[in-house]
């Protein structure tokens, strides 16, 4: 096979194409290519293959809500979720975005002030009990700029947006939208990366494990192989990661290792059927921080 030949399951280049997409997907099909090693048309083909396939289902700009002064909550419920209550949770206060797992359970993303507090607010709203919840560590103490404020509100909505089409939008220069976009991706204030979810065909075995108790996370990947961490609670800590096996039987096979591995509590294979996003709390946001800078807020 040759070296930019596209495999009908999602092969090891794929998988390193997944996760190069879910540090940055704003980066060009020649910038993605020197990363995994494949020429630009390919990187645009096997993008275009995922996306047909449904592992790739759009995209989002993921924001650290420490931004905002606010606290990083994920709070998951058990099964047996339709997908009109988990569009019914969006009304919830303080909701950033739903999962809405192929198992009918549901994960919340919370972006609150008082944890606790929300937590209970949650499950008074939705009559139901979480099964559990954890706050998500943050690195983030800079501040954004107006500008800042500004290119972020016009990106919400259009994730690949060119930097002439974000000018447009915002009215600011080519120059200045690409030099602060640059920096709040390279600061770690957002991140654009792919909505990942059921795929439309049996043969893809890219998924999410949950991964509750003490074991680190290099023993975790020594025994998964291709697997990357994105995202970690720490209260409980849970450690979110993004793998590959080559068939059912090896994904089998490593659950039932992982579950043996001394420090682990608990295995949760995860994989989103839809993701919600609540883009007009998050607009809210934007724009109360646009308006303590003095700037137009747009209708």
């Amino acid at each position: 096979m040759k070296d930019d030949a596209i495999d009908p399951c999602v092969d090891e280049k794929d998988f390193r194409l997944l996760v190069e997409l879910n540090e940055n997907a704003r980066r060009s099909f020649q910038a993605l290519g020197r990363r995994v090693s494949l020429s630009a048309p390919a990187v645009r083909d096997r993008i275009r293959r995922l996306e047909e396939r449904g592992v790739v289902q759009g995209y989002w700009v993921s924001i650290d809500p420490a931004v905002f002064g606010r606290q990083d909550l994920l709070v998951a419920f058990d099964k047996e979720w339709t997908l009109e209550d988990a569009r019914g949770a969006l009304k919830a206060d303080d909701v950033a975005w739903i999962a809405w797992k192929v198992d009918g359970s549901v994960t919340v993303e919370l972006w609150p002030q008082d944890a606790p507090h929300a937590v209970r607010r949650l499950a008074h709203f939705l009559g139901r009990e979480p099964t559990w919840h954890g706050l998500s560590r943050s690195g983030w103490n800079g501040k954004l700029t107006g500008l800042d404020w500004r290119i972020l509100d016009a990106l919400i909505d259009t994730p690949l947006a060119s930097i002439e089409e974000i000018s447009a939008a915002t009215g600011l220069s080519p120059k200045t939208v690409r030099r602060h976009l640059t920096d709040l991706i390279r600061r770690e204030a957002i991140f654009v990366v792919p909505r990942l979810g059921l795929p439309t065909d049996s043969g893809v075995l890219v998924y999410n494990l949950v991964i509750g108790g003490t074991v680190p996370f290099p023993e975790l990947k020594r025994t998964i192989g291709d697997a990357v961490l994105i995202h970690e609670t720490k209260d409980p800590r849970r450690l979110y990661l993004f793998c590959r096996a080559d068939n059912l039987g090896e994904l089998t096979a490593t659950t039932h290792a992982l579950e043996r591995l001394p420090g682990v509590d608990s295995v949760q294979l995860s994989l989103n059927r839809e993701m919600l996003m609540a883009t007009d709390y998050v607009h809210g946001l934007i724009r109360e921080e646009i308006s303590k800078h003095g700037k137009f807020v747009p209708e």
